[in-house]
């Protein structure tokens, strides 16, 4: 398939999906209303710069939008700028020190979750109806 057949395919399906109007997209992404009907219809190709525009307001992956063979996942967004950087050293890792790095974390978020189930627990218990206080 010609990549801009493609590209125009995935923006308008991913627009449509977000469930907004060229005109809002435009909005959203500071790309004319003009320029984006000729994305959708194949006219032509975005630079980088309106790539980015267009992958952020979407929250699409430029896979998505340029590769045929790439799922319509959606980008997560991560805050924190330390996180972002950690996750590209991340991806570097060697598989024993990937594998050493998601137990860790693995451990960490099932710890996060056993304190959050302990704090669901411990309200239900305060707000059940005819428990009594020991005091």
């Amino acid at each position: 398939m010609e990549l801009k057949k493609l590209f125009s395919e995935r923006l308008k399906l991913s627009r449509q999906k977000k469930g907004i109007t060229q005109d809002q997209l435009g909005k959203l992404s500071e790309i004319s209303q003009r320029v984006i009907s000729k994305y959708e219809q194949g006219v032509v190709l975005p630079g980088a710069d309106n790539l980015q525009k267009l992958i952020i307001a979407l929250e699409v992956s430029a896979d998505y939008l340029l590769l045929k063979q790439a799922a319509p996942k959606e980008v997560p967004r991560v805050k924190d700028p330390e996180l972002y950087e950690s996750y590209f050293v991340l991806e570097s890792l060697n598989e024993k020190e990937r594998e050493s790095a998601l137990y860790v974390l693995n451990s960490i978020i099932a710890q996060k979750k056993l304190r959050e189930l302990l704090e669901l627990e411990k309200d239900k218990i305060k707000t059940s109806p005819g428990k009594k206080s020991s005091n």
